[in-house]
């Protein structure tokens, strides 16, 4: 592993020295026209926009100056639409969002064109965030993938992130950030400047820090970089790569009976895991991502991207430890002869992670044509084949420690000499989109935009047996297609009032596991969602208002349920969603250097149809509110900024969930206050161009509340138990941040 390591950033810094690279913000999958008249609204968190659909933007300026060691999505959550929750504030534990109904799986996100969604079951991890401080956007579209998405899992919605380009002037970046629960966080880039045609940065940064509840601790190291080359031509060439590597332990969830005997006490569910367990709830993983645009101008007219990417990862996480007596009950399938196992103690305990490793190649190209300065076309087509291998080795411990977290040795090796695996598969997915898209503008006031994407997703699956489940026979194999057309319009009726109106229709194919159940899922079919969206923008030098009335329709909603029988999770279908509602977004600038912003959604979120759970019992889920989807959420905020001092002081609202689809468990609204405040300090200018230190406490008054649900189930029980009743995240204690940064 250290020797991969080595070799991989050397490998990293020699390509970033070599490349001839570039990197436009608007080759993030179509992050559409956004521009920024003057200083930016509501601290960066609203700039001016003219895509014709409901898009949010916050900027770097809004992620820089929030003081905390949040990821980019972290400093995004309180835009419309968006209910966003994380473990902790360190920015490299686990998170979980719904919008406009809709979880992080089932909602598009990707990184300067490559996607980040798990290929398997579309999971949304921090880890393959980056550091927010190399990112310079980050966009929102809330109920419409992008045409030229390279998404698979996306039934509605898209979240971008565009990586800052390198500085025209060298220099060094530098800042420290000291928290709560001993957090740490040092980050370092060094810009090359403008060299001829050429530019680049190097990043690095390691952060540390104690779980806020519960024993373990996190630990997360990246490398990334980007080069930049403009050719005397303007074409233009880009090499984006980020390495992560983390070894966290894992936070235990919560069900809502357990919470409310003790919602404050310093044992109980603040405990976490056992001490014991807490020593096998692990979470290691690393990941690179590697991507190199090429914007080509072939004449006045004609343009064209090519940008292949690649993403590997390889790593997993852990429950508490699993005995031998368990691992000789679950030994059903005959691949394993386990008396070699025969003289050890029946409560002998296992490290026991689900490992997955991911490679992931793709490539997407894109040509616009402007016919005439009112109308342009553009097409592409976008190719990924993604092979994941998940298996589930048993590690020995030593002294009540696995002895080799990353599960790569101290496997348990059957009489015969086999690995004895839990789970044992291999996944094959190539997909493909083709897209074409046609834009006239009508008049200097309407603008018509028209579309359509074939996509085509296929799924191989080589189950190769486990300790319960003997091989398959063959190789089981599905595949999905289907048309998506989209169509939006636009006018413009002065300088300040936009219209637009927005239809589109997005797929989701189903998760990797329908391969591998006991029970046949294969014919599990795709979620389809038709979104539409009529929305009204006023936007002024000193003021943005955006709001967007949306109707989100979509059928063959996939849930998972458990079949006790197979001692396995299923995909079942739950019949139609509709999702109605409006978001509400305003910013702005007020005298004495104070600006404010606000934003606003009701979100009612319906389940249309009666569902079944594995044993074919009907549920009353027709009528009710989707899981995780509170219908009220307002963020209101204050701030104030001089260019010397800066403070931030804002409100959010979250009204009351369900953790269940049949809306038998009710979790209670909260709201929770955030304030930080920053100084520039005074500087020489020779040495030190710019310094800053700011200081930052998220949920200033303590608040204590049950933030999502981690584990949705279908009908929560007359009597709670962990494996039965939905599991939540407990929203984290007040913390504090100071930062102090440079740049030289």
């Amino acid at each position: 592993m250290k020797m991969f390591e080595k070799k991989l950033l050397s490998v990293s810094i020699v390509s970033i020295l070599m490349s001839v690279t570039a990197h436009a913000e608007s080759n993030a999958v179509n992050v559409g026209i956004v521009s920024v008249k003057g200083q930016s609204l509501g601290g960066g968190l609203m700039v001016q926009e003219d895509t014709p659909k409901a898009r949010s933007v916050v900027t770097a300026e809004a992620m820089n100056s929030d003081p905390s060691a949040g990821n980019a999505l972290d400093k995004i959550a309180n835009v419309p639409g968006l209910q966003m929750t994380s473990n902790d504030s360190t920015g490299i534990s686990g998170l979980n969002y719904t919008m406009r109904g809709m979880g992080a799986d089932q909602i598009g996100l990707s990184a300067d064109g490559i996607p980040l969604n798990d290929s398997g079951n579309y999971a949304v991890y921090p880890n393959l965030l980056g550091d927010s401080e190399n990112v310079s956007q980050v966009f929102v579209t809330q109920g419409s993938s992008e045409a030229d998405g390279p998404h698979i899992g996306s039934s509605g919605g898209n979240i971008g992130l565009v990586t800052k380009r390198p500085d025209r002037d060298a220099g060094v970046f530098v800042e420290q950030k000291f928290g709560s629960n001993n957090l740490r966080k040092s980050f370092a880039r060094l810009e090359t400047g403008k060299m001829g045609n050429f530019s680049a940065w190097l990043s690095a940064s390691h952060t540390e820090a104690d779980k806020w509840k519960g024993l373990g601790n996190l630990e997360g190291n990246k490398v990334e970089a980007n080069a930049f080359y403009k050719a005397d031509n303007g074409n233009t060439s880009s090499l984006i790569i980020k390495y992560n590597k983390q070894n966290n332990y894992q936070y235990n969830n919560i069900i809502k009976a357990d919470y409310d005997k003790s919602p404050s006490a310093t044992t109980g569910h603040k405990a976490d895991y056992s001490a014991t367990d807490a020593q096998y709830a692990r979470n290691p993983f690393e990941n690179l991502n590697i991507s190199f645009t090429q914007d080509l101008i072939l004449s006045d007219r004609l343009k064209a991207t090519i940008q292949p990417y690649y993403y590997w990862g390889n790593g997993g996480g852990s429950g508490p430890a699993t005995v031998l007596d368990k691992l000789r009950q679950w030994n059903k399938s005959g691949l394993y002869d386990l008396g070699n196992l025969a003289t050890l103690d029946k409560s002998t305990p296992f490290y026991r992670p689900s490992m997955t490793t991911t490679w992931r190649p793709g490539i997407t190209t894109k040509v616009k044509w402007d016919v005439t300065d009112e109308h342009s076309i553009s097409a592409g087509y976008w190719y990924e084949r993604a092979r994941q291998r998940q298996t589930q080795p048993y590690i020995y411990s030593a002294n009540g420690v696995p002895a080799d977290v990353w599960a790569e040795s101290n496997q348990v090796v059957d009489a015969k000499g086999n690995i004895v695996q839990g789970r044992n598969q291999f996944t094959t997915t190539p997909s493909q989109r083709i897209w074409l898209q046609d834009t006239w503008y009508v008049s200097p006031k309407v603008t018509l935009a028209g579309g359509l994407a074939w996509e085509n997703v296929k799924r191989e699956g080589n189950n190769l047996g486990n300790i319960s489940v003997k091989p398959s026979i063959g190789i089981k194999k599905t595949k999905y297609e289907e048309f998506l057309p989209n169509f939006s319009a636009k006018y413009q009726l002065n300088e300040q009032n936009q219209f637009f109106y927005n239809i589109s229709k997005n797929m989701r194919t189903p998760p990797n596991n329908v391969l591998y159940s006991v029970t046949d899922t294969t014919n599990t079919q795709p979620e389809i969602s038709l979104n539409n969206e009529l929305g009204w923008r006023y936007q002024t030098e000193k003021m943005l208002l955006s709001t967007t009335l949306f109707n989100l329709h979509y059928k063959n909603r996939q849930v998972s349920s458990y079949d006790a029988g197979n001692s396995e999770s299923i995909p079942l279908n739950a019949g139609t969603v509709d999702s109605r509602g409006v978001e509400f977004e305003w910013s702005g600038k007020l005298p004495y250097n104070l600006n404010y912003y606000t934003s606003y959604s009701y979100t009612d979120s319906k389940q249309k149809d009666m569902s079944k759970n594995v044993a074919g019992n009907i549920l009353p889920t027709a009528g009710k509110q989707t899981p995780n989807t509170s219908k009220n959420v307002l963020t209101a905020g204050l701030g104030y900024d001089d260019s010397r001092w800066m403070w931030d002081f804002k409100g959010n609202y979250t009204g009351p969930f369900y953790g269940d689809m049949t809306n038998n468990e009710k979790i209670a609204g909260r709201t929770v206050f955030d304030f930080s405040a920053g100084v520039h300090l005074p500087v020489d200018k020779k040495f030190i161009k710019e310094a800053m230190l700011s200081f930052g406490v998220n949920n200033l008054f303590d608040k204590e509340y049950l933030a999502s649900a981690k584990t949705i189930q279908q009908q929560a029980p007359a009597v709670p138990s962990k494996s039965a009743s939905p599991q939540y995240i407990i929203g984290e204690e007040r913390t504090f941040v100071i930062s102090l940064s440079a740049k030289m």
